[in-house]
């Protein structure tokens, strides 16, 4: 079901130019006269507007002032179209009034990478930048937050101002396939060490599999570090 948002409040914007010359109203400021009208009504989130119809720019000969006014303002938040009048005042006598239709796009702030990150390459704060992207192009398994991807190793590499989605990173590897480490094992306060050769490549906490560098016997442990890993028996 569309749920339709009519609201009949009024927003004035106003423009100011030297005497004698012609004064224009472009189109983002009838865009910025219409996203303060939806801030009027408590839509604050930052927007993007298309306009579809009506007329968005004005040239006023001989205007100081111009004043823009928009009412009547007509919005469906499920489709993200909107309807509005706006009236175009020089000097306090109204000199053009235009019916607006367009859409509007919530925009959202997105990290994303500030320079090219390698493959391989773990993210770093000073790597990412902050943009503003319509919330609607956001789908499932982007990632928006620095919490997000700060400390994560990149799978392939990430272009500059490209969004980037959970199957492109992953935690940090710190033990390569064929990296031999110390492999524990702990049993009521006895512990066994012995070294082993990893099969696969693991990050800090995933269970990976070894194999024993002595009697070739194979078994799965957990990452603790770069240098070990704890068998845990099921």
């Amino acid at each position: 079901m569309k749920f339709w948002g009519i609201i009949a409040g009024i927003c004035l914007s106003a423009v100011q130019a030297m005497a004698g010359e012609t004064l224009f109203v472009s189109e983002k400021e009838i865009a910025d006269a219409v996203r303060r009208e939806f801030a009027e009504q408590g839509v604050e989130e930052q927007m993007e507007m298309e306009f579809f119809g009506g007329q968005t720019t004005f040239a006023l000969e001989n205007a100081k002032q111009v004043k823009i006014m928009i009412s009547g303002l007509v919005f469906d938040a499920e489709q993200n179209k909107f309807s509005a009048t706006a009236e175009i005042f020089a000097d306090g006598k109204a000199a053009a009034k235009t019916s607006l239709y367009g859409k509007y796009y919530i925009m959202q702030e997105v990290k994303v990478p500030a320079v090219l990150i390698e493959k391989g390459e773990v993210i770093a704060a000073e790597n990412l930048k902050t943009v503003l992207m319509r919330s609607n192009r956001l789908k499932t398994g982007v990632l928006t937050e620095e919490s997000e991807l700060v400390g994560m190793q990149a799978k392939r590499t990430l272009k500059e101002g490209k969004i980037i989605n959970d199957r492109d990173v992953g935690a940090q590897i710190i033990i390569k396939r064929g990296k031999i480490v110390t492999s524990v094992y702990r049993s009521k306060g006895l512990q066994i060490t012995a070294q082993a050769e990893a099969l696969e490549d693991g990050a800090k906490g995933e269970r990976i599999e070894l194999v024993n560098t002595k009697s070739a016997k194979k078994f799965f442990a957990k990452v603790i570090d770069a240098e070990t890993v704890e068998i845990e028996i099921e």
